[in-house]
């Protein structure tokens, strides 16, 4: 059995899970698959976004709604979806993004893999051009392909598309000690990774399409980097950040930088939140931001 697995916050992912309802139901009519769906909401604060996917989920077959008073955060509400699944394969997928292969279930279906991930797509869209979290998911994508290596997927973990065995996640379940916004999708490829576990790459993406704000995203963006910080020791050999953090106190010139953050950070922060946010800008921001956390030199 196959459980299909959603959380969502704040956003109406009724055209997803419809979707995917009808990949399932187009493969039970031929006898190859039972299924479930199961979308649990992480405690939005509107009324209306979680009752419209709650209609529209309750309408389906196979499909229940679970609504959460108080938000848990990212770990923790996976966790929960796993343990209210009833299927032996997990399949998560996050709310905010789109299905474009009619064959999106089939191809997870065939792998044999106690776990793998199918990917993410950034489609060119001119509508995003001004918008930093788009640009940012385009170049990552990019290089993702220019450097793939398959001997380093734990590296590259994402917990937007992926399917695992329920018996495999309930023994190695996410860090719930990560209570905010950033990482846990990393450190978890880690964790695998320590255990001599490998995540398998499948070519079965689905799309990004949804973009929050600059300044949304902005704030999400020094939220991850606070998390990072706190996980730090978590996450050796795992984060490029840490890596060139370290580089910078080694060769004694954090104070300096933190210095010129201080007088720049503003700056810089408008910027990213302007309708032309500079990706360089960025990737300086997010490092002192990093470096600006630790200063034990």
């Amino acid at each position: 059995m196959l459980s299909i697995l959603i959380p969502t916050y704040e956003y109406d992912c009724s055209e997803l899970v419809t979707a995917l309802h009808q990949q399932c139901e187009s493969l039970a009519q031929n006898e190859q698959l039972e299924y479930e769906i199961i979308v649990v909401d992480d405690g939005s604060k509107g009324d209306v976004v979680w009752q419209t996917v709650q209609n529209s989920v309750e309408s389906l077959s196979h499909s229940t709604f679970i609504r959460l008073e108080d938000n848990i955060g990212r770990s923790r509400v996976r966790n929960f979806l796993a343990q209210k699944a009833q299927g032996d394969r997990l399949l998560f997928i996050d709310s905010h993004m789109s299905i474009f292969s009619s064959e999106y279930v089939q191809r997870y279906l065939t792998t044999d893999a106690v776990i793998c991930q199918g990917g993410y797509v950034v489609e060119e869209d001119d509508k995003w051009n001004n918008n930093l979290r788009y640009r940012y998911e385009r170049r990552a994508r990019q290089l993702n392909r220019k450097h793939n290596d398959d001997t380093d997927t734990n590296h590259d973990f994402h917990t937007s598309n992926f399917m695992i065995t329920r018996q495999l996640f309930l023994s190695h379940p996410l860090d719930e000690s990560i209570r905010h916004y950033g990482y846990e999708d990393v450190l978890y490829g880690k964790q695998l990774a320590d255990c001599g576990i490998k995540v398998t790459n499948i070519d079965n993406p689905v799309g990004f399409a949804h973009f929050e704000s600059n300044a949304a995203f902005v704030q999400k963006t020094e939220e991850a980097i606070a998390t990072l910080y706190e996980i730090r020791e978590k996450m050796e050999g795992y984060s490029r950040l840490l890596t060139h953090e370290r580089k910078l106190k080694r060769w004694h010139i954090a104070p300096l930088l933190r210095c010129i953050f201080s007088l720049t950070r503003q700056e810089m922060r408008d910027n990213l939140c302007s309708p032309n946010p500079n990706l360089r800008v960025f990737d300086f921001y997010k490092l002192l931001l990093l470096l600006n956390l630790d200063r034990h030199d």
